[in-house]
């Protein structure tokens, strides 16, 4: 099975959906699926240093990289439409990438075209809070140019039960696959016994950005850490804007946590893996977040984690009783990293179980598996024929 994914960027200044890709690409290329990626070389503000308009191997995937114009989330490029148009016809599927992004438009029209069915993963730009960023032009473009994609795609890729909601609510919900994404879940040794008096390491991993609810959450910990009788520190790791961050390091100074809050900055994947080791407990703070994928990345590291009720994962973490998911509040934040700094016990079963979700839900082999069920049913009742082999 030749299967083409289509997806706006993969620099690493977008986050979650760039770690994606590749995590589900390795993936179904291992299950013997023939996977190809087409993309632009935007990264950010920046460039990946990359050639482009031809075959390039990462992996066991073939990257295509195609130039975009110098400025704009939209992220135009007209040499992507172009080979979308000419080389389009040989996959056997379409597998298209976010919303709101120019890509989209050629690879779903293109695959129409060509008569070869496509999934679109929307990757949480349909959820409500999403949709109200920016509503005054977000609406209009999905009534007008993606209710369109979203009326002739196969299947809409989903990946938290939040997503599926929307997209339902929608009016697409006869069409949508819930599929999690996967998350790497390295094996990582946690002391077993700990001194009482030892400091309780709060994690935070993701970029600056205002999403993240970066004052709410140091709002919390201050309150958490005036109040508590745990000696407790904060780590944000993660990249940004300099006067961002600047900004943020006020806010600590300003709640009196300063020398209680530490900035990282970006590191590498190694060192983040060192960061989880060395933490007690893992926090989120965001307004709104489909996947959850960090969060479900540091259940992989068997660290309890905190969360927000939007956080794609949520009601996962309550279920398996792997952390504790509270509203958006200062007071509400505090209360819960208050509760895990004091209680170890209570910490280390947490723990346990947040290993045991993430290998259960949240692994890349049980992802490529459903994506390819979901594939060969697809092209089975687009073509009227047998499922395709090739997945083993």
């Amino acid at each position: 099975m030749r299967v083409l994914h289509v997806i706006p960027a993969v620099g690493p200044s977008y986050g979650g959906p760039s770690r994606a890709i590749v995590g589900m690409t390795e993936s179904l290329a291992a299950r013997g699926l023939n996977v190809e990626v087409a993309t632009t070389d935007r990264d950010g503000s920046a460039r990946l240093r990359v050639r482009l308009g031809e075959a390039v191997r990462r992996g066991s995937v073939l990257y295509h990289f195609f130039r975009a114009v110098p400025s704009g989330e939209w992220k135009l490029s007209f040499s992507l439409a172009q080979w979308l148009r000419e080389n389009a016809a040989g996959y056997d599927l379409v597998h298209v990438h976010g919303l709101f992004s120019f890509s989209t438009i050629p690879a779903c029209r293109t695959a129409r075209a060509c008569g070869i069915p496509y999934v679109l993963r929307p990757i949480g730009t349909l959820l409500p809070a999403s949709l109200r960023v920016r509503s005054w032009k977000k609406r209009p473009y999905l009534a007008l140019v993606e209710r369109t994609h979203l009326e002739s795609a196969a299947a809409i890729h989903v990946t938290s039960p939040r997503e599926e909601e929307a997209v339902r609510a929608l009016g697409f919900g006869d069409r949508t696959r819930l599929i999690p994404l996967g998350v790497e879940t390295p094996a990582i040794h946690r002391e077993a016994e700990r001194d009482a008096a030892a400091t309780i390491r709060f994690l935070f991993v993701g970029r600056l950005h205002p999403i993240q609810q970066l004052p709410l959450l140091i709002e919390a910990f201050a309150l958490a850490a005036r109040s508590g009788s745990a000696n407790v520190e904060l780590v944000i790791v993660g990249g940004g804007h300099p006067a961002y961050r600047r900004e943020l390091e006020d806010v600590a100074s300003t709640f009196g946590v300063g020398r209680r809050v530490h900035f990282t900055g970006e590191v590498s994947q190694s060192a983040t893996h060192e960061l989880l080791a060395a933490a007690d407990v893992f926090v989120l703070s965001l307004r709104t977040d489909n996947v959850g994928h960090l969060a479900a990345k540091a259940l992989g590291a068997g660290l309890p984690v905190i969360v927000t009720e939007d956080v794609g994962v949520a009601q996962y973490i309550t279920s398996a009783q792997a952390g504790r998911v509270v509203p958006a509040s200062a007071s509400a934040l505090a209360g819960a990293i208050r509760e895990l700094a004091e209680d170890a016990p209570l910490r280390a079963r947490l723990s346990a179980n947040a290993r045991r979700l993430a290998v259960e839900r949240y692994s890349w082999s049980r992802s490529a598996d459903a994506l390819i069920a979901v594939y060969e049913d697809l092209l089975d009742a687009h073509w009227g024929r047998q499922p395709l082999a090739g997945a083993s």
